[in-house]
């Protein structure tokens, strides 16, 4: 139980930034897929993920540019233990959001889980990039100790524990009283990517 909360939790934090409010180039997402979505996540809440992964390809199917189901069936496939798939729905969503910095991360995590750490260093560092960006962004103010938190994490995922731990350091003494800087604070790597994934 202790795990599954850590996961949901380390996957809201990761993901959050995913809004079924987010536009596409054409415009808005398609309502029928955000519905389908939303019925899904709470589908996967209940642990009913068998019944989930058929109503998210419903919801891939009804709009195709939503890269929402995507990241939705990524938890699903952790729950399964299905790493191969859920790095493939994973790709699949920063494939179709290339500006997902949470969804470059979750990919490196994934390729780690799968043995990659070639490729798990390249999406770290894209997610770092992305970070970057939405750091120095005015409009993302309100997300700013959770970007920097992301972007320190993945730093230290890649393998730059020095850098990743200072900036850690620093949103902990900006932050004292945050439980997700103060519990992120204390990675370690290997066994971050061994707990997350069970």
């Amino acid at each position: 139980m202790m795990k599954r909360l850590m996961i949901v939790s380390l996957v809201v934090l990761l993901m959050a930034s995913c809004s079924e409010k987010k536009i596409n180039k054409s415009g808005k997402f398609d309502p029928e897929a955000i519905a389908l979505n939303n019925r899904a996540v709470k589908m996967i809440r209940e642990y009913k993920n068998d019944s989930a992964l058929i109503i998210l390809d419903k919801a891939i199917k009804a709009d195709e540019t939503y890269y929402m189901p995507h990241s939705n069936k990524v938890t699903v496939y952790v729950n399964k233990a299905d790493y191969k798939n859920a790095l493939k729905e994973s790709l699949l969503a920063v494939e179709k959001k290339p500006d997902l910095a949470e969804g470059w991360s979750m990919s490196g995590m994934l390729s780690d889980k799968v043995g990659d750490t070639i490729k798990s260093k390249e999406y770290y560092q894209k997610s770092v990039e992305l970070f970057d960006k939405l750091i120095n962004d005015p409009q993302q103010k309100a997300k700013l100790v959770r970007n920097r938190l992301n972007r320190a994490l993945s730093l230290i995922l890649m393998g730059k524990v020095e850098e990743g731990r200072k900036e850690m350091n620093k949103l902990k003494e900006e932050n004292p009283n945050d439980l997700a800087v103060d519990e992120f604070s204390k990675v370690d790597r290997k066994e971050f990517i061994n707990k997350f994934f069970f």
